[in-house]
């Protein structure tokens, strides 16, 4: 049998077929794996299914590529499997970082009501109105985008200048003489 591409396998031929991949599957899976143990279940998986499969193997296709592609797809599922995996927590986990809008929040709680009401009078009702919904009112922006008659994108974009500018104003308002608090 000559085994190059677009082999005529039969199925006499098929466990000689299997024997003469082995080696490169081999290879291949060490290469995946990079453990010797995983590679040697995906080679015996793969044998197994193509096994299995071998009547859906058409005669004249590529073997060699047939079996690899068993071989990767198997390895794939492996993967997904592993990365479902969910691993029990114990309750003394430490509490995530704080990130940027914690910061942003803690920095609101700290300003006088007044002031933070001030300068979200301050804003143009083109800020001031996605960034009320999104904030006081806690919806998405969806739902921002269908109730003011503006793309999705366009809502981000405000909210992230009206964050901007109250940034601006409430270093503004700290840096004033008498101004934290």
């Amino acid at each position: 049998m000559s085994g190059g591409r677009g082999t005529d396998t039969t199925q006499h031929d098929f466990p000689d077929e299997l024997a003469r991949h082995r080696p490169a599957l081999e290879r291949s899976a060490r290469r995946l794996c990079r453990n010797r143990h995983d590679a040697e279940d995906l080679v015996q998986t793969t044998m197994v299914r193509a096994w299995q499969a071998r009547a859906q193997f058409l005669p004249g296709g590529n073997f060699g590529g047939w079996l690899f592609r068993i071989l990767t797809n198997h390895h794939r599922d492996n993967l997904r499997r592993r990365s479902a995996v969910q691993v029990p927590l114990s309750d003394d986990v430490p509490d995530p970082a704080p990130t940027p809008a914690d910061d942003e929040l803690s920095a609101l709680l700290t300003m006088a009501p007044e002031v933070v009401i001030e300068a979200l009078g301050q804003l143009p009702a083109e800020l001031r109105a996605p960034l009320e919904l999104l904030a006081i009112r806690g919806k998405r922006y969806r739902q921002i985008a269908e109730e003011l008659g503006i793309p999705i994108n366009t809502v981000g974009t405000r909210i992230r200048r009206a964050r901007q500018r109250l940034q601006e104003l409430f270093a503004a308002h700290a840096a004033a003489p008498g101004g934290s608090r």
